[in-house]
């Protein structure tokens, strides 16, 4: 009796929601192409990878450059001339672009729902370069909390995006490693931001004030930048103008196995209920929150700590460079790690990146202020923890299904990353410069508790699995024809969706 309740329950989902199936719905069954053979798919996959990931990774470099080119100019004048004073830095900083990029992620979630994606990224990355160029003209504390209040809003519409578009075009296996490609635009733009800050740091002009700069090109670069992308980034397989119809069907069977779908415009209230009483999600929420506080306080406060070990104010600039590349090698390491071994993502999160980071926090409490090559040498171990952000995203990507579900979980998780780096700044205590103690206690307090809960969510997802297996064995749901892409929750899917670990 309870087994035929349960497969009249799941038919009724499908009949009823089959109005509002993904748009791939329509569009396998007009192809019907079939699974693509090997030679297809790695054809299909080189095609996406070329075309779509050097986007991405654009986006997202351009992104936390412009984001932290408040901490580059900190040290050419910026603070004199907003006549900053006691913590408005911080807040300038952090503080009120987080609480903004928080504030906006309810919309987010819905926009994303409603427009079609890459149109949506596009012109949210031209408004943020426009905005961030009106910082040169700010000379009070109120208009630059009110610039970056602005530009919060803005820039929180990418991280969202770019959880579902992986979701989009590639399998739950190849997500991990390509969410580190992407995510590498942040180890990029350290990279960037500290060797362009470096030469425009050289830069006089009676005019304009040396911190201006920062905000006029790395601006008119992002405008540029966006209209670009408004041209060439596609919402879905569906309208990819590199690639042909038939292409086009053969990249959505690809991602039929996901079971998460592909593009749907219609916002389910059930979907986001589903999600807000998802422990999984509030788990990875948890662990993202842990990481972001460390993380706000290097984006934030980066050259001022390293300032602060004695360094001059130009070298500092340089000296963030291997801060990026330290966080692309581990970033790197953790996708290539999920591509050879299977199941091992919360592994990684507890083990190879959160231990390094936790001894590095110990020491930078703990060293004397005289060891300076000390000192530099822990802040940029503490940088392994960067992995985590990656993989707990990959984890989004592949283990949330449903449209409206999967965006909400994505803005539940930047809700959580902006709490961090909030928070992060206010740790920051003016009176403790330049060694910051309270920061980096708080450091070593995170990581010790997001190796706690990494290990609970895996062994949270095992006891899933085992219970889907068991409910599968008893003779689980009805199946239907193309199911994949009728937009169905991964706990609308207890006998065919597994979740990663």
């Amino acid at each position: 009796m309870e087994k035929h309740a349960d497969k009249t329950a799941t038919a009724s989902i499908r009949e009823g929601e089959q109005v509002d199936a993904d748009k791939a719905y329509e569009f396998v069954k007009q192809y019907a192409v079939g699974p693509p053979g090997e030679d297809d798919n790695k054809r299909i996959l080189r095609k996406i990878d070329h075309n779509l990931l050097p986007l991405m990774v654009i986006t997202y470099t351009l992104n936390f450059m412009d984001k932290n080119a408040l901490s580059y100019s900190a040290n050419f004048g910026l603070t004199t001339d907003n006549h900053l004073v006691g913590n408005q830095y911080n807040w300038a900083s952090g503080s009120i672009f987080y609480l903004a990029y928080m504030a906006s992620q309810p919309v987010v979630a819905r926009l994303i729902v409603r427009f079609p994606i890459g149109r949506f990224v596009a012109i949210a990355t031209m408004l943020w370069g426009a905005v961030l160029m009106t910082t040169a003209a700010s000379r009070s504390f109120a208009s630059l909390m009110t610039i970056r209040a602005i530009l919060g809003c803005l820039e929180s519409c990418i991280n969202p995006s770019f959880i579902v578009i992986s979701s989009q075009w590639w399998t739950r296996e190849e997500q991990p490693l390509r969410i580190s490609y992407w995510s590498l635009g942040n180890s990029i733009g350290q990279v960037c931001g500290g060797l362009l800050g470096y030469g425009i740091a050289h830069i006089t002009n009676r005019t304009v004030p040396d911190w201006a700069w920062f905000f006029l090109i790395f601006g008119a670069i992002t405008i540029f930048y966006g209209g670009f992308l408004f041209y060439y980034l596609p919402d879905s397989p569906l309208n990819a103008r590199w690639l042909s119809e038939h292409d086009r069907a053969l990249a959505i069977e690809r991602v039929r196995g996901n079971r998460t779908g592909v593009e749907n415009h219609v916002w389910k209230w059930s979907q986001f209920k589903e999600c807000m009483l998802d422990v999984q999600c509030w788990i990875l929420v948890a662990t993202f929150f842990l990481d972001d506080i460390p993380a706000g306080g290097v984006g934030s406060f980066g050259s001022i700590v390293v300032h602060g070990f004695g360094y001059s104010a130009l070298y500092s600039t340089l000296l963030l460079v291997p801060l990026g590349v330290i966080q692309a090698i581990c970033i790197l390491f953790g996708g290539f790690m999920t591509r050879r071994f299977k199941d091992i993502r919360a592994w990684l999160i507890a083990g190879s990146c959160q231990i390094p980071a936790l001894i590095g926090a110990v020491l930078l409490y703990t060293l004397p202020r005289e060891n300076q090559r000390g000192l530099l040498g822990s802040y940029y171990v503490v940088q392994t923890h960067g992995i985590v952000g990656t993989l707990t995203m990959s984890l989004v990507s592949s283990n949330v299904a449903g449209y409206t579900k999967k965006a909400t979980a994505s803005s539940m998780m930047y809700v959580a990353y902006c709490v961090g780096q909030v928070a992060a700044p206010q740790l920051f205590i003016p009176s403790e410069a330049p060694a910051y103690k309270s920061a980096f206690l708080a450091a070593f307090i995170c990581f010790a508790l997001c190796i706690l809960f990494s290990i609970a969510l895996r062994f949270y997802l095992i006891w899933e699995n085992k219970k889907r297996d068991n409910h599968s064995l008893c003779g689980g749901e009805l199946q239907h024809s193309d199911g994949e892409f009728l937009d169905l929750t991964d706990k609308q899917q207890k006998d065919v969706f597994r979740y990663v670990l």
